[in-house]
């Protein structure tokens, strides 16, 4: 039952529906909190911006109340100038009380009915013993000398008005008879000062009721689960949740969070013992007031309704499960029942008999049952057909060996038979004979060698010697060669056949006997390649202007980190358009050889950069007037290339040491 693809396909199919729907169900519950999540607090994000700015407008109408002393500041009864005489050097206060005591008390009257909120109004004028005070409330008016005025200590100094936050309103001396009532109130203190300094000279207190400002905090709040509260930068309830109790909230931990942000506006979570939920904040700041509105939103409030959307998903997840587990089983066997059939016909084919897989079993079928048995059938001849294709092609290989080892077997014998007409040469007296057989024969041994792929540079200096010895007895005394090789240059591994080709190059398409410098219409016979800049100066001596002349140079740049190889001539120039169309060439990164596939530039320049990377180049350079230049720059690795052959051996060329040599 393990291995029954039956038993696998139901536990698939099962785990295929019940999975997903348990996984639905959790992703659900998740997006549904989240999405209510997100909506209830972006709209409470909404809400408080639209509290904010009501409570704002309220306390700027307060505040610019609490201004009109400054009014008509110029003005002999405006009440700034009663203050400023009241506080003058030498003034007496008691004699300046009854001369203006009716005008101070028409100025506190325009306050207080300014607003319908303001529950009392206290003004302090001077400081210390020559004070005097006022106290306007409802049916009250009085005025004497009092020993604080109930101003806060530590701020008698300070010139920045300032609000206190939710308290009970105070009992002034001046009402000694506690005429006017305690209510909850907040407090705007204003001090008074003489401008344009900032030195105090009177003090104004206004309590206002909450009434106002508690309906403002109170549509804030859409339920009562919802706690909000308006707190000052000391963690005081100035209105919300019962200010009239004077709640400090400081110590509560979300508070000590949220008295630490900066300002601005904001929502985090939260949880403790005492609220586990999301705090959505705004802040209001003026210069007399930094208050902070914040709402507290508990995750009981916030998933009432996630909680019948998740029993709905529940109960129609479950209903669906039974479906679901009913289908699985019937699916099961009817998908499993054509499978056995098709690898029954796999068994018979399996043992040989290819007729069984062509057999008609349910191809009728237009499922994919039906297409399954087509394409086996389709297969099996497919597979009958390669097996014969095999066979012929296996036979066909054996053949093309065979003439393998054939070709390899004429080049040996063409060697062998060099040697034995070198020898005859010595016999016969001919050793210049005998020199131009064994240079040939060095080349073909050379060129024989398919272990080596990398060769010290004197390897190469070997074989183009042995070509150019060969070339040298075709044109005889017209053509000079010059080399110049830098000892330490020798040992340097570089890839087989890198230099005769670019020997080869100018007899291909430059040499031109007895001519000197001339012109040359084509150079390369469409070689192309690349290159990049190399350093050095081609040549020994210069170029000379009478027979064909061919430079080799090899040296080292730096500390063994580049090696130069340059080959010049004086043979046929080339015009500066055919000498841009062959960098173009070369720039096209192409091994092709317009010259019917032999080895050329392209071919050096790609099998640098294969062997050296892209910091490997090659660069050409020719004059309408006569001579050519390829000059390689190869970099040098901290591990010789040549170290990496298969076989671990390098190749040597005795004659290679010569230095400076015609």
């Amino acid at each position: 039952m393990k291995k029954s693809i039956r038993t696998k396909l139901m536990a698939l199919l099962l785990a295929a529906t019940i999975v997903p729907m348990a996984l639905s169900m959790v992703i659900s519950d998740f997006y549904i909190k989240n999405q209510v999540t997100g909506k209830a607090i972006a709209e409470n994000r909404s809400l408080l911006e639209v509290g904010k700015d009501n409570i704002l407008n309220y306390m700027n109408t307060l505040n610019r109340n609490s201004l009109s002393v400054y009014n008509s500041i110029n003005s002999p009864t405006s009440l700034y100038a009663i203050i400023e005489r009241f506080t003058a050097p030498g003034a007496n206060v008691e004699a300046a009380d009854l001369l203006y005591r009716t005008t101070i008390y028409q100025h506190l009257l325009n306050m207080y009915q300014s607003n319908k909120e303001i529950h009392q109004i206290h003004l302090q004028i001077g400081r210390g013993e020559d004070s005097w005070s006022y106290l306007l409330a409802r049916g009250l008016f009085r005025s004497g000398r009092e020993a604080d005025g109930g101003w806060p200590a530590g701020r008698a100094d300070d010139p920045i008005p300032f609000m206190e936050p939710a308290h009970k309103s105070a009992s002034y001396a001046l009402d000694s008879r506690r005429s006017v009532s305690a209510r909850d109130v907040i407090t705007l203190r204003r001090p008074i000062i003489r401008t344009p300094s900032d030195k105090v000279i009177g003090y104004l207190s206004i309590d206002v009721l909450l009434s106002e400002l508690g309906d403002i905090c109170g549509r804030l709040a859409l339920s009562r689960e919802e706690k909000l509260y308006v707190l000052d930068r000391g963690g005081h309830v100035v209105c919300g949740a019962e200010p009239e109790n004077g709640s400090l909230l400081q110590n509560e931990g979300w508070a000590r969070r949220l008295l630490s942000e900066a300002g601005g506006s904001g929502d985090f979570k939260w949880s403790d013992s005492a609220f586990s939920g999301y705090v959505v904040y705004d802040t209001l700041q003026t210069q007399f007031m930094d208050w902070i509105v914040v709402k507290q939103l508990p995750y009981s409030y916030l998933y009432q309704n996630a909680k019948g959307i998740r029993l709905i998903n529940s109960l129609i997840i479950a209903l669906s499960l039974i479906v679901a587990v009913i289908a699985t089983l019937i699916v099961s066997v009817q998908f499993t029942s054509p499978i056995k059939k098709l690898i029954a016909r796999m068994n018979l084919v399996q043992a040989g008999k290819w007729s069984a897989g062509a057999e008609a079993g349910f191809a009728n079928r237009s499922d994919e049952f039906g297409v399954l048995e087509r394409r086996f059938g389709t297969m099996v001849s497919t597979i009958e057909e390669l097996i014969n294709r095999e066979y012929k092609l296996a036979l066909a290989n054996k053949t093309n060996q065979l003439k393998a080892m054939q070709a390899q077997i004429n080049p040996h014998f063409l060697n062998n038979a060099l040697q034995s007409i070198g020898t005859l040469a010595l016999q016969s007296n001919a050793p210049k004979v005998y020199g131009l057989v064994a240079a040939m024969a060095r080349m073909m041994r050379y060129s024989m060698n398919t272990e080596e792929t990398v060769v010290p540079l004197s390897a190469e200096l070997a074989h183009a010697k042995a070509y150019l010895e060969l070339q040298k007895q075709r044109f005889g005394e017209d053509l000079d060669v010059y080399y110049e090789i830098d000892p330490e240059a020798v040992d340097i591994a570089v890839p087989k056949m890198l230099l005769q080709p670019l020997v080869e190059n100018y007899f291909k398409h430059g040499y031109d006997p007895g001519a000197g410098n001339g012109a040359r219409d084509s150079r390369a016979g469409g070689e192309t390649g690349g290159g990049a800049e190399t350093g050095g100066t081609s040549g020994s001596g210069g170029m000379s202007t009478a027979g064909a002349k061919l430079y080799i140079r090899a040296w080292l740049e730096g500390e063994r980190e580049w090696l130069h190889i340059d080959t010049a001539d004086n043979g046929r120039g080339m015009e500066a358009g055919s000498l841009e169309r062959l960098r173009a060439r070369l720039n096209r990164d192409s091994a092709e050889d317009g010259t019917g596939g032999q080895i050329g530039l392209a071919n050096v320049y790609m099998r640098l950069r294969l062997y050296f990377g892209e910091e490997a180049g090659m660069t050409v350079d020719a004059s309408p007037g006569g001579g050519f230049r390829a000059a390689l720059r190869i970099p040098l690795p901290k591990t010789p290339i040549a170290e990496e052959q298969p076989d671990g051996t390098h190749a040597r060329a005795t004659d290679a040491e010569e230095e400076n040599t015609r």
